[in-house]
Order: structure tokens, then sequence, then C-alpha cells
């Protein structure tokens, strides 16, 4: 068989050389570009330099650009900065003969407003608000429906929705606060010599639901059996969530307090419940976490279209007792009597923990952590049962800063109270080993992009804290509306000693000289009960919301400030103890009240906003 080899030298075929039609070899020298590099280099360099250049100019640069340095000295640094002025000029060029395009203005400051709302969304902007607030005399009211202890609250201006122990789900019409006459005149002398209408200060209660309701579309009954614990209303207004004692989730229309909707995944009692302050992007829903005394946390889709479970998150050791969502995907919770915080990753499926527990120098050591509250995108705050406040940092494992004895200590009972010895002598030596204890922290609570921490206990008081502007320590601001009670009262020993330790640079340190005397007496409570849940949210004018814009003067007439709803009751919400009837003020037992309070805190400056990088 014949083959190239074997056949003879003349009959051999070779190719043709046609190098006439043959394309152009690359070579290694910098001069020679392949037609498709030029032309992209060349189109490069006009987008840069603009229509005024040659064409033959920038192929010339384009070839001296391989070189380091040119015949005349200039590098290649020198050159792209002669063609960015040249840029520049024709740019100043074409603004002087065509002026300036009012749309380009209108789309940069739409382009300024939207990063301003990704930075609110996202948790980057730090508003630095709580030393403008007037906390000291801020006006309240009390307002209840006939129910037992108040568990939980929530609040959607401006409306508030209250859970109690038996079994019933309020809604409530917060009362808009009035603007004084001297920012809310505006030269109309007609207007102002009217006398002022009088205005409501309680909240108007809207609906209510007790027990088992039916639903008018499917006929399916549903409703709580037992203690409702907790309460949460989506960032919509659409829909409201209920926990209670019954291991049920039930999902509430808003307007109309019809259900729609009861979840019975969790296999112990629903505790504590919080939606994620913004609508996903991934899904149509509204995002709900849970936690339960089952030790775990859950996660649902909840929308018009439809309520859907999506996952179940376990790590905790002991009752999820607190949940907080952080943004979307994220939350934070605490577990009780393991003593550890959580952030939760769901689309990362992990989680950071991070263990309490006091130092070896405390003089009360905590043994469960039971509230916890967001402080975006990378802070959050815990409270616990031996009085402390602790700020967190998702980047350190231990407490940033610590608030011992937040709310103060409880008083000792007279002796005729705790021992049936007769002898007072000697009730007094078997009692000489019994000190105050800490109040818990039953109620805590933050402003997501400011500065605001909001703390409750049963002392009668709402405690207002502020972050430092380095997010490394808590300032105290001290109890709110307690200068709307017409008498300057001193402070009490515990409060003396959060603001000496506030700006310490120890916190963990408990000086043993400013604990509370004997003889000590308190200031009357003003809010006579058990704080079991804290609701707040800021009342800023519309034309400070996104999409939206006012006058100036319709500006001036909107209240501005800060609204707290706390739900007040005679037993802590996941108890039944009555632990306000321990407190003694003038030897007097004094008595619980049932229902909410409501802050109106007006805003005396203009904030200072911070961007988190």
């Amino acid at each position: 068989m014949s083959s190239f080899f074997t056949v003879p030298a003349a009959q051999r075929k070779r190719k043709r050389d046609d190098r006439a039609s043959a394309p152009g070899s690359k070579k290694r020298g910098g001069d020679a570009k392949p037609d498709g590099a030029g032309r992209r280099a060349r189109e490069r360099e006009e987008s840069i330099s603009g229509s005024d250049i040659d064409e033959d100019e920038i192929a010339s640069q384009s070839d001296d650009e391989s070189g380091s340095d040119s015949e005349d000295g200039e590098t290649a640094g020198d050159r792209r900065l002669k063609l960015a002025e040249r840029y520049l000029e024709n740019i100043k060029d074409e603004v002087d003969e065509a002026g300036f395009d009012a749309a380009d203005i209108d789309r940069d400051l739409i382009a300024e407003r939207l990063k301003k709302d990704v930075d609110e969304f996202k948790g980057r902007t730090f508003r630095q608000i709580a030393a403008n607030l007037a906390f000291p005399t801020a006006p309240y009211s009390f307002f209840r429906s006939d129910t037992q202890s108040t568990t939980a609250i929530a609040v959607h201006a401006p409306y508030v929705y209250a859970v109690s122990k038996d079994k019933t789900l309020t809604k409530w019409e917060l009362v808009t606060p009035s603007v004084p006459a001297s920012s809310a005149s505006n030269g109309d002398t007609d207007t102002s010599k009217r006398p002022p209408r009088p205005q409501r200060k309680k909240p108007k209660r809207v609906k209510y639901a007790r027990g088992m309701r039916k639903n008018p579309e499917t006929g399916e009954e549903h409703g709580h059996t037992k203690d409702i614990l907790s309460v949460a209303v989506s960032p919509s207004g659409r829909f409201v969530a209920t926990g209670g004692a019954d291991n049920k989730l039930i999902i509430w229309d808003a307007e109309t307090l019809t259900p729609t909707k009861t979840f019975l995944q969790h296999r112990d009692s629903v505790c504590s419940l919080s939606f994620a302050r913004h609508i996903s992007t991934m899904s149509s829903g509204e995002q709900l976490f849970s936690g339960s005394y089952d030790r775990t946390i859950k996660t649902w889709s909840i929308s018009g279209a439809g309520h859907a479970y999506v996952e179940t998150l376990f790590g905790h050791q002991d009752h999820v007792t607190g949940v907080a969502a952080m943004t979307i995907d994220e939350c934070v919770s605490v577990g009780a009597r393991d003593r550890t915080a959580r952030l939760w990753k769901v689309v990362d499926e992990t989680q950071l923990v991070f263990r309490g527990g006091s130092a070896k120098s405390a003089p009360y050591h905590e043994s469960n952590i039971d509230c916890i509250a967001p402080l975006p995108p990378a802070h959050f705050v815990t409270g616990s049962d031996s009085g402390s406040i602790c700020l967190w940092s998702i980047h350190k494992k231990k407490p940033l800063f610590t608030i011992r004895l937040a709310h103060g200590l409880d008083p000792i009972p007279p002796l005729q109270e705790l021992s049936p010895e007769t002898n007072e002598e000697t009730a007094a030596h078997n009692m000489r080993h019994l000190r105050p204890m800490p109040r818990w922290i039953t109620a805590l609570t933050t402003l997501p992009g400011t500065d605001i921490v909001l703390s409750g206990s049963w002392d009668g008081f709402i405690r207002a804290w502020r972050i430092s502007d380095d997010k490394r320590t808590i300032i105290p601001l001290g109890p709110i509306g307690q200068g709307s009670l017409g008498s300057a009262t001193p402070d009490t020993p515990s409060q003396q000693l959060n603001q000496t330790l506030a700006f310490n640079a120890t916190p963990d340190r408990m000086v043993e000289d400013e604990k509370p005397q004997a003889g000590a007496q308190e200031p009357e409570p003003m809010i006579k009960g058990v704080i079991n849940d804290i609701a707040v949210f800021e009342r800023r004018p519309e034309s400070d919301l996104p999409g939206e814009s006012k006058s100036k003067l319709e500006t001036q007439n909107e209240p501005r400030g800060v609204s707290i709803v706390a739900a007040v009751g005679k037993e802590h919400r996941l108890a039944r103890w009555k632990c306000f009837a321990n407190n003694y003020y003038e030897g007097t037992t004094a008595e619980g009240r049932n229902g909410a309070v409501v802050f109106e805190v007006p805003l005396t400056t203009n904030e200072t906003v911070r961007a988190d990088v």
C-alpha cells in the first residue's frame, strides 16, 4: 500500500504556498496588532478622549502606549491625564453651549434618595436622635379593656395590637399628638384666635377577638384555647400573627381581625414572634420568625396568596424566649437557661453563638437571658434575670458593654411578712443574710436605624438608654415621663449606680458603697405592673419617607418624635407569680394593673445622621 513516504519525490503532492492570500501572522513585538484588537483599542480611546480627537492621532497613541516612555520622555500615565483633561474640557464646552438639564438634576436627586433608602433598608444609617428627645417630660396615657394581664404588644401606626392571657386580641387606634401652637401657626390670624379643641388622649378600641372564631370564607374555626403569649404585625400592616401556650401560630387579617390560617408545627408554647422589616425580593411573601419552648425557631412566608411554613432552625438547648429579625433571612435569638444568644443566617445555614454569663466578680449571676433586641447591621442588646443589659457585636463573642442593675433592686419586705417569729430580734437574726435581689429585664426593644434602647421591668418605669457614637457603650438617659409627675424626684441609688458604671472604663465593677441603703425610699411608680413588652415607632413627616413630598407648611404641622407603647400586667407573661406585689412603697403594697400605656416623646432638635460603612 503506497503512502507519502513510499512514492517517488517527483510524484509527491505539495501544498500550494499562497502567501498573498494568507492572513498576517502575529508578531511578538507590540507594534503589530490584530485588526480586532486594534479596533477595540481605537473604540476605547474614542470613548475616553471624545469626538474631537483625530483617528490617526488615537492610532499613533495606541501604538506608542506599548512602550514605557516616548521619545520626548512622556509616560503612559501622562498621556492618560491629558486625555482626561481634554474630556473634561469637551464636557465643559457642551454645558456652556446647551446649559444644564433639569431632568439630569432630578435623576441625580432621585439617585441620592434611592441610596438613602437602601442605606436605611440595610441598616447602614445610624441616626443619633436619643439625645434630642425629651424623655423626662413625655406625656403618657394608660388604657385598658376588660382583660387579664397584657402579655405582648405590636404597633403599625396608627394601630396597636395587644394580646392578653384570657385569649383576647385587641386592636387600638392611637391618637396623633397635637403640635404646639407656636410651631403650627402659619400667620393666619383667624385660625390662631380659635380656641383649641380638647384632644382625646387615650387610644380608641377598634376591634377585638376572643377565643375560637369562624372564618366566613372557609367555614373553619380558628383561635387560641390558652394564653396568648406573643404578637407581631407585618411591615405592610396586612397581617397579624399571634402565638400562644396552646402551641398554635395563627395568622389574622389586620383589617377585620379574622383568622385566616392556623399552624401547628410547633410542639410547645410559641412565646416570641418577629417579622422581617422589609419584604424579600426572593419571594412574594413577608418573612416571619417564631421562637418556641420546643427549642426551635421556625421561618414562615406570609402573603395574600397563601401562608406557608419554610424551615426549622435547631441549636438552642433551652426555651427560645426571644427572637428578633435583623434583616431578611437573618435573625437573633436567646435561649433562656442555656445563656446564649445566636445569630442565624438562614441562606448560609449557619449560626454564630454568643455565650453570656456574668463575670466572676459580678455580685449577681445571671441564670436566664430572656430578652433580645436588634441593632442592625452588626449589633444587638440582651437583657437577663440579673438585671443586666449587654451590648453585643457580631464580630466579638463577649459583650462590648454591660449595664448592671439597670432597674435597681427589689427592697426586702418587712420582717413580719417574712418570718412568723414574734420576737423581732430573733426574726432579724434569722433574716440577717437576706439581701435585695435584682429586678429582671422583662422587656427590651430598640428603634432600628437609631441609637435608642428601651427597657422595662417591674420598678414602675420604662428606662431609656443611648448607644454611643462608636457603638461600644450604653449611656443612661433616665426614666421616661418621670418629670411629668409634677415634682422633681431625686435619682434612686440604683440609677446613680448605673450612671457611675456607664461612664467608668470598667463596667463589670460593682461599687459596694453605692448599693441601695436600707432606709432609701424609691419614688412612687408611674406604671403599676410588670412591663411585659415594649413597642416603639418614630413619628416622621411624610416628606421624610421614601417617595413622599410635602410643602414646608404641611411638614411643620406634622408631629415629630417617638411613640412608645408598653404592655402592662399584674403577672409576668411567662409566669403566674405576681412579682409586682413584692414592691413596698412607704410600707404599703402597690397594686398592679392590667392594660397598656403609651408615651409621646417629642423631638426637640434635629437629629444627626451617620452612615456606617
